[in-house]
C-alpha cells in the first residue's frame, strides 16, 4: 500500500467513477484500474461493487476509505510540518484585515523585526473569517483577526488590542449633531460596508437581526480610502473600528448603544509545528 495508490483510492471513491478520477488526477484508466485491483489483492477483500450507475463502495470500502482520508490528511500535515522546521526560508505567510491590521501591523511588525530582522512577512489580504478557515486548511502560517466572541478550539491566539466599534458620519448629516446614535436612527441609514468575509459585516448584520431591522447597505469595499470618501462627502455612513478614521473637519464619530467591543488578535493554528520565524513572530505579538 502506497500514498499514490491510497489518492488514486480517494478521488475515484470521490466521484465513484473511474472516468472522472482519471480526467481529475491526469492519471489513465488503466492504472486507476491497476491501483485498485492491487489494493484488493494485498488485503484479500472487494472494495467496491460494479452497477449499472458507477462503482459503490462495499462496507468493507466504506472503512477503507474512511481510513485512507485520515492517512493522506496526516500525511499532509506532516509534509507542511517537515517544509516549515527549514530555517533556511524565513518566509512567513500572514493573513491581514484591511482595517484591524491597520490598526497593530505597523507595531507587529516593528517589533518582530527588531527581534528577527531576517525574518520576511508575505501579507495575504483577507477578512477575519476567512482568515480563520486559511488557518485551519494550512494556507496561512499566522493571521490578524477581529473578534468578539470565542475561537474555535485548536487556534492558538495572542490578544494585541481591545476596540469599540463606531459609527462614522460626515459633520453634514443631522445625526453628527448627536453625542450618541439610536436604534431608530440606524433604520435605513445607507452604509458603506466591508465586504462579507469580514467580522465586521458578521457583526454589524448580526446587530441589525437582533433589532430586526435591515442594513442599508449602498456599497462593499476594502479599501478604507474610499469609505473616508463616501463619509466625509455625506455620501454613505460607515460602521468601522475605533481609530480607524481619525476626526477631523469632515468626519466625526458616534457610540452605537448595544455593539459589543471587539478584540484584535494574532491567531495561529496550535496543533501545528512552530518554526522559528513563527515563533518570532508570537514573541513580537506579546510585546507589543
Amino acid at each position: 500500500m502506497t500514498l499514490i495508490q491510497l489518492k488514486y483510492f480517494q478521488t475515484i471513491c470521490k466521484y465513484n467513477n473511474i472516468t472522472r478520477a482519471s480526467a481529475e488526477l491526469h492519471v489513465s484508466q488503466p492504472s486507476l484500474s491497476n491501483a485498485v485491483k492491487e489494493l484488493e489483492r494485498e488485503f484479500g477483500v472487494s472494495l467496491f461493487t460494479r452497477r449499472s450507475r458507477g462503482l459503490e463502495l462495499t462496507p468493507e470500502g466504506r472503512y477503507f476509505l474512511d481510513e485512507a482520508d485520515k492517512l493522506l490528511e496526516q500525511a499532509e500535515q506532516l509534509t507542511t510540518n517537515m517544509k516549515h522546521m527549514s530555517t533556511t526560508d524565513r518566509t512567513l505567510t500572514l493573513g491581514l484585515p484591511a482595517m484591524s491590521g491597520s490598526l497593530v501591523f505597523t507595531d507587529l511588525l516593528r517589533t518582530l523585526y527588531a527581534r528577527s530582522p531576517g525574518t520576511h512577512i508575505q501579507v495575504m489580504e483577507n477578512g477575519s473569517l476567512a482568515n480563520r478557515s486559511k488557518i485551519m486548511d494550512h494556507t496561512l502560517d499566522a493571521a490578524i483577526i477581529t473578534r468578539n466572541g470565542p475561537l474555535s478550539p485548536g487556534i492558538g491566539h495572542v490578544a494585541l488590542r481591545h476596540v469599540n466599534v463606531c459609527l462614522y458620519l460626515s459633520v453634514m448629516h443631522p445625526l453628527a449633531e448627536k453625542d450618541t446614535v439610536t436604534t431608530d436612527d440606524l433604520d435605513q441609514l445607507p452604509l458603506a460596508m466591508l465586504p462579507e468575509d469580514t467580522f465586521l459585516d458578521h457583526c454589524i448584520n448580526q446587530y441589525y437581526e437582533n433589532l430586526h431591522l435591515k442594513p442599508s447597505i449602498i456599497v462593499r469595499t476594502n479599501q478604507l480610502a474610499t469609505i473616508q470618501q463616501l463619509v466625509a462627502t455625506n455620501t454613505t455612513a460607515a460602521f468601522l473600528l475605533d481609530h480607524v478614521l481619525e476626526e477631523s473637519s469632515d468626519i466625526v464619530k458616534r457610540a452605537v448603544p448595544g455593539l459589543l467591543p471587539a478584540e484584535i488578535d494574532l491567531i495561529w493554528k496550535s496543533s501545528r509545528h512552530l518554526s522559528p520565524h513563527l515563533k518570532n513572530l508570537i514573541t513580537a505579538a506579546r510585546n507589543i
